[in-house]
């Protein structure tokens, strides 16, 4: 009876050790698999991050150009010359022959002076010219023939001489009612009307001569230097049109307050197309550099001011190099400073630092 009860204790002690192995094998086995899926997991989420840690950049290829550098200031057109025509004899104005605005040519007629009595003085001193010229001639052969002095022969001579002078002045005074332009040009402005009284002095219109036209700018101390008379140049209005010309002028002397030399760029103005008083850009030409032609977006700046771009080197390092603004131009901003060719940051470039690695895309492809 007693070994039947032990032998079943024991059965039943086996059993349960049985299945309690078992299930500890499960959870084991459980437990291992959970670990290697995490780790699994983990290194893949790893790898994926690394990825992702390197922040994409738009690119492009940049080559240096040849680019004739040149010196830009600003100025303003003006008249080439320009007279005022005052009145030269007393008198009313009984003509007005020329239109504010107007195009006039070398000794059209402005406004006419009346003649009054100038016409009867002119024939009484023709009359007294003739008198005396019959005088000399009479005297002159009386003193070759021993009648008469030397002294009197030279006192005909200085009545003749003085005949002949009155008649001169009358008809330089005749001639100064007709007031002419003295070049071709544009009639500015009129100071009389019709039935105006002027006397000698008083200003009776302004002529501008428009062709050619000078464009006036001021150079810096740094940059007169480097400039010719007989040069050429170039000269753009507000509207956008560009004209050639040619240096005629640059100052000897400096501003007092400003510092700058002034310089007068000719250029022809036939068809009178570009007025006076217009803002003007000068462009003069200096030599031929090589250049990168940017656009002004990839331009950015270093904590200290600097202005620079953005490259990536041969590692997909992010670099920051310095640069020249040369010029602008409407394809976009002329530099110098760069290598012959760089690989520039186009977009991005404000989001990453100085250093860092980088994963370039060209600005052609296409992102994933």
């Amino acid at each position: 009876m007693k070994s039947s009860i032990a032998i079943a204790v024991l059965i039943a002690f086996v059993a349960s050790g049985w299945i309690l192995s078992g299930q500890f094998g499960d959870e084991s086995r459980s437990s291992n698999g959970e670990a290697t899926a995490a780790q699994a997991d983990a290194l893949g989420n790893a790898k994926s991050t690394s990825a992702k840690e390197l922040m994409r950049v738009r690119v492009r290829q940049s080559s240096a150009q040849p680019m004739v550098n040149e010196i830009v200031v600003r100025g303003r057109t003006e008249a080439s010359r320009q007279a005022t025509l005052s009145a030269e004899t007393p008198g009313r104005i009984v003509s007005v022959d020329a239109k504010e605005g107007t195009h006039v040519k070398l000794g059209q007629a402005i406004v006419r002076i009346a003649i009054d009595d100038r016409t009867a003085i002119l024939d009484e001193a023709a009359a007294q010219l003739a008198q005396r010229q019959l005088e000399h001639e009479a005297a002159s052969k009386l003193q070759q023939k021993g009648f008469q002095s030397r002294t009197r022969l030279a006192e005909a001579t200085a009545r003749l001489n003085a005949a002949t002078a009155y008649l001169a002045k009358i008809k330089i005074d005749i001639n100064r009612t007709l007031i002419q332009a003295p070049f071709d040009g544009v009639l500015q402005h009129r100071a009389v009307e019709l039935g105006d009284y002027v006397a000698p002095g008083d200003p009776v219109a302004t002529i501008m001569d428009l062709d050619p036209i000078l464009i006036i700018g001021y150079l810096s101390e740094r940059d007169v230097s480097k400039i010719r008379v007989g040069e050429p140049g170039y000269a753009r209005v507000v509207n956008g049109d560009e004209f050639a010309g040619t240096i005629r002028y640059i100052s000897s002397a400096a501003g007092e307050e400003t510092r700058t030399f002034a310089i007068e760029l000719e250029v022809a103005n036939a068809d009178y197309a570009i007025l006076q008083g217009l803002t003007a850009g000068l462009r003069l030409p200096l030599a031929q550099i090589e250049a990168h032609l940017l656009s002004p977006a990839a331009l950015t700046l270093a904590d200290n001011g600097t202005v620079g771009v953005k490259i990536v080197d041969e590692l997909a390092r992010v670099r920051f190099v310095p640069v020249a603004i040369f010029r602008d131009s409407p394809e976009g901003i002329w530099v110098g400073g760069l290598p012959a060719t760089v690989t520039l940051i186009t977009v991005g470039h404000e989001f990453v630092q100085t250093g860092i690695q980088v994963m370039p895309v060209p600005e052609l492809a296409n992102e994933s």
